[in-house]
């Protein structure tokens, strides 16, 4: 009995002394891959660590970049994978910067430097940006690139530097929150600024003049502004924290969600000016013959002409509201 009590706890420290240096093994495993971060915190894959690298990090999330940084064989460079690289990198530094917590790797590699992920891989085309996913603890051992799931970014280039929507895929999966700088684009600017100026010049050198009772004019402007939002869902979107501006897989804005029961913030400024185009129309047409400026030659040309303006509003109108409610029966 004595000989089997001594068995056993023998055993026990076979066991915990092999625990301890699995643990230990994997804590030195990690700290080897850490100390292949460069001043960014991105980890390049070369020849030499292929071997340790491809075995990727238990408990993370491998974030692998595959890239061309040279010629291929035919002389042609990879013009996508430049494009990327930038927004790749963008976002690497935000993640890595607001969310230290987050458990994630990034890493590149140029199949050039290392072709034996290509054939790992079985790559045929470059780029590609792959996600693998922290493998289970039952699975640890098995994971390797070349063999464990991944999630896939769909790089074209329409995407390429659009960091937002590669900010927010990555956000997505790491069930993170982030803020990704962008560069100050100066041609957008100009165009808005141009536009805002010449609003501005419109209302106070041509429509102000005219206005005779200017503080009725803005008491009337003002409770527009409180009704409008109030009757298009600004509260809603609000309260659901729903972003202002939407894009689809090919970064088009999304002016309209489908659906009743859900809204994108832009609709609010959408809706809101088509109320105020087919109210003002809707005005017009009502004192249209009252205006004592105007022949009546004028005034019958100019009837038809608003009343067609008020159509075809309507009409786009309608267009719109089915895209919330297909089903709704009145089309023009």
């Amino acid at each position: 009995m004595k000989w089997c009590n001594t068995y056993f706890i023998l055993w026990l420290t076979l066991l915990f002394q092999k625990f301890q240096n699995s643990v230990a093994a994997v804590s030195n495993n990690i700290d080897d891959i850490l100390q292949l971060q460069d001043e960014s915190g991105v980890i390049t894959v070369t020849a030499e660590n292929y071997p340790l690298l491809i075995h990727g990090v238990s408990g993370y999330f491998n974030i692998l970049y595959i890239t061309m940084k040279g010629t291929n064989s035919n002389g042609k460079s990879c013009e996508l994978c430049h494009e990327f690289e930038k927004s790749y990198y963008t976002v690497a530094n935000a993640i890595l910067s607001q969310a230290p917590q987050s458990p994630s790797l990034f890493f590149t590699v140029d199949v050039n430097e290392v072709p034996q992920l290509v054939k790992d891989l079985k790559l045929q085309n470059v780029p590609h940006l792959v996600v693998y996913p922290p493998a289970e603890s039952t699975k640890e051992t098995e994971f390797e690139w070349k063999t464990s799931p991944f999630y896939q970014y769909a790089l074209v280039p329409n995407n390429a530097g659009d960091v937002l929507q590669f900010g927010d895929f990555l956000a997505k999966i790491l069930n993170i929150s982030i803020t990704v700088p962008q560069d100050f684009n100066v041609q957008e600017f100009v165009y808005y600024f141009i536009a805002c100026m010449v609003l501005f010049i419109i209302i106070k050198k041509v429509i102000l003049p005219k206005i005779t009772n200017k503080w009725k004019f803005f008491s009337m402007v003002l409770s527009f502004g409180i009704l409008l939002p109030s009757i298009t869902g600004y509260k809603f979107v609000e309260m659901n924290g729903i972003p202002f501006i939407a894009r689809d897989e090919k970064s088009r804005i999304m002016y309209f969600s489908g659906g009743s029961g859900w809204q994108f913030g832009i609709e609010i400024f959408s809706v809101s000016s088509m109320y105020i185009v087919m109210s003002a129309l809707c005005i017009l047409l009502i004192y249209l013959p009252k205006v004592p400026r105007l022949s009546d030659k004028i005034k019958v040309l100019l009837a038809p002409f608003l009343t067609c303006v008020l159509f075809y509003f309507f009409s786009y109108f309608i267009s719109c509201y089915l895209i919330k409610n297909p089903g709704y029966p009145i089309v023009f």
